[in-house]
């Protein structure tokens, strides 16, 4: 299953640390928008000071920098943050970087002059990962707010509501399929996979679901299916 890109990263900033010539308007306009906040930093030193201060959920850097290596930068920041994703940037093709960039557990390693599908691709593994090792938030469409990592919703009056394991799995299926229709059989499989469920049952999981998240969240096609809006 698919989990949407833009909505796993849109909560989240990056610290994006190249040479000023090099940054494309590509690469600028698709950082923008997918994340919340894009970081910019010309050199690794005023990088590192920004990663200090800014406290960025992911990193992406060039090799070669104006005044350094992109993998001494990268060294440096593991000792602050062992599991922060980062991306390379390069346009040097030899193994031998490549060997050195998994050396110190890159996400991706993308070829210069930068394709779209191959930035948009390594965004897509830094989301996964974060997913499975970070804390990635989902802001809902009224402003409550979805932790992956605790199961919880965040409302906006400041109160912690916990998920029952049906609640969340139910949830993150209508946020991988955001603005698509899911019909009850396709949830029901999902769920349950062979198990017969009554439809009180089905009934009572979204209720509860919506009043967790918000009744406004969820919508409800008849004879459709449901959707997350």
């Amino acid at each position: 299953m698919a989990y949407s890109l833009k909505e796993i990263l849109k909560s989240l900033k990056v610290l994006f640390i190249s040479k000023e010539d090099l940054i494309s308007e590509k690469e600028n306009n698709i950082l923008n928008i997918f994340f919340n906040k894009v970081i910019i930093s010309h050199t690794s030193g005023i990088g590192i000071k920004k990663f200090c201060e800014e406290h960025p959920d992911v990193v992406i850097t060039d090799f070669d920098l104006a005044n350094g290596c992109g993998i001494e930068l990268c060294k440096k920041i593991r000792k602050h943050n062992p599991t922060i994703p980062i991306i390379i940037l390069s346009e040097k093709k030899d193994e031998k970087y490549l060997f050195e960039a998994i050396r110190i557990q890159v996400i991706d390693f993308v070829v210069r002059p930068t394709k779209a599908e191959d930035l948009i691709y390594a965004l897509n593994l830094t989301a996964k990962y974060l997913l499975n090792h970070g804390n990635v938030t989902i802001i809902l469409s009224n402003g409550n707010i979805y932790d992956y990592q605790e199961k919880t919703i965040l409302k906006n009056n400041g109160t912690i509501t916990k998920l029952t394991k049906n609640e969340f799995r139910l949830l993150e299926l209508l946020i991988s399929n955001k603005g698509q229709t899911i019909n009850k059989e396709e949830i029901e499989s999902y769920l349950w996979a062979d198990e017969q469920i009554t439809e009180s049952a089905f009934k009572s999981l979204f209720s509860r679901l919506r009043q967790k998240v918000g009744k406004e969240n969820i919508k409800n096609s008849f004879g459709i299916g449901y959707q997350l809006v």
